[in-house]
């Protein structure tokens, strides 16, 4: 029996040793799985912030790249109003603003750009000038090819404020047999215009068209509008209807510095004849009929700049007349009236020898009476302007609303789109395309 108790004991013995034994192993195993595992998961985690970190460095190169392009086409139109001279190349090659690895604000990022004419891009579209702007993300990298960056290439164009026949920012009234056409000044030849009318606003019936009136061209409303909505169910639009995707450029328009005559330009029935060194500030314009005489103001000889401070005032069959080779550029604080058959009669074959611009610093009106008509280019974007029934335009206009009567009739000229130059009032580099590498 002790021999046997014995035995027991010992067997008892060596199954302890075997358990202690498989626990250290199973220990070591499950020690082995967790570093594994968190060896692993440090590998994750340090895999998971460098790519979060590359990503990052990629976002502020692509953020870089487009700063880089917003402010190269800043630089670009500041230019255009300080030199433009120098853009154009009058004293020889085009000198274009440039940046190499300037640091974006609040970013260890940073974006190099270029402006060209003789890349491909570009010279497959006559004057429009070719971006390329190069971002690059913050980085330790003692390499920099190895720091993340983006590319930015844009095709700009010179564009002026009167790419539109007809742009308003309320409500733009056509009325009964109202016509809208166009033709190129430029090109006799041309039959295949492109005409745009429209207002900013998505408003309900902004666009009223009346029995009869017709478009040959397209009618755009507000970002966002719908065009079934915003424009009236009469009249024929031979073109599109749809929503603009962007807002147009309408600056306010600062009259040049010119020598203060203190006085007004008075005409009762007779005539005065204004050349190059008339150009000045005066108080108002009045041309009155008197006897049978119509008041009226002929410019000839050269072009003509006149800020007038007050109204200008065409009494009934007046006429502002631009001889032909002369040009007259009116900025204007007041009111314009023209009476009946009054106007501004431009006898040269380019709508830009007659500009109207106006400040916007009072409430300021233009209305033309029946039968008035009007030759040239008018930028008003604060003004509301109404043509009375039977008026003719030729050029463009820009307002604040713009009511045309019936009768009336519009002939936008396209080469006032097509034809812009680095002199023209409120020309500006837009963005014609762009793509991002």
């Amino acid at each position: 029996m002790l021999c046997k108790y014995e035995s027991g004991a010992n067997m008892n013995k060596l199954l302890r040793s075997k358990r202690r034994g498989s626990t250290i192993v199973m220990a070591v195993l499950v020690l082995v799985i967790l570093l594994a595992t968190g060896v692993g998961l440090l590998n994750l985690g340090l895999n998971s912030r460098v790519y979060s970190l590359r990503n990052a460095q990629e976002i502020q190169a692509r953020c870089a790249a487009d700063a880089g392009l917003v402010k190269a086409i800043f630089e670009l139109n500041d230019k255009l109003k300080t030199s433009p001279a120098e853009l154009d190349g009058e004293a020889g090659s085009p000198s274009f603003p440039e940046a190499i690895n300037e640091v974006l604000p609040s970013s260890e990022a940073s974006f190099s750009y270029q402006i060209t004419t003789d890349s491909v891009f570009a010279a497959m579209n006559g004057q429009d000038l070719a971006i390329e702007s190069i971002g690059k993300g913050a980085c330790n990298c003692v390499n920099e090819c190895t720091c993340p960056t983006a590319k930015v290439c844009a095709l700009v164009r010179l564009q002026g404020l009167f790419d539109n026949a007809m742009l308003v920012r309320n409500q733009l009234s056509l009325m009964p047999n109202t016509k809208v056409m166009a033709y190129n000044s430029e090109d006799p030849t041309d039959t295949d215009f492109d005409l745009k009318i429209g207002t900013t606003s998505t408003a309900s019936g902004q666009i009223p068209l009346g029995p009869g009136t017709v478009i040959d061209g397209d009618v755009f409303v507000g970002i966002g509008g719908d065009p079934n909505i915003v424009v009236g169910a009469g009249g024929t639009i031979n073109g599109d209807k749809y929503s603009l995707t962007e807002e147009p450029y309408l600056p306010a328009i600062t009259p040049p510095s010119l020598t203060d005559m203190g006085t007004p330009l008075l005409a009762n029935g007779g005539t005065i004849t204004m050349g190059v060194g008339d150009s000045g500030k005066y108080t108002g314009i009045d041309l009155k009929s008197v006897g049978g005489l119509p008041g009226v103001l002929e410019i000839n000889g050269g072009k003509v700049v006149l800020h007038i401070t007050g109204d200008i005032d065409l009494g009934t069959g007046c006429q502002v007349i631009i001889n032909s080779g002369s040009s007259l550029v009116i900025y204007t604080e007041g009111n314009i009236f023209a009476g009946n058959s009054a106007g501004f009669n431009n006898q040269g074959s380019d709508a830009r020898d007659f500009q109207v611009y106006t400040t916007g610093i009072n409430n300021q009106v233009f209305n033309l009476k029946a039968g008035s008509s009007i030759f040239g280019i008018v930028y008003a974007p604060d003004v509301d302007i109404v043509l009375y029934p039977g008026t003719e335009v030729r050029g463009a206009i820009v307002g604040k609303s713009l009511q045309l009567k019936s009768g009336c009739t519009f002939y936008y000229d396209e080469a006032l789109r097509d034809n812009v130059s680095m002199y023209d009032v409120g020309a500006s580099f837009g963005v014609k395309r762009w793509q991002e590498e």
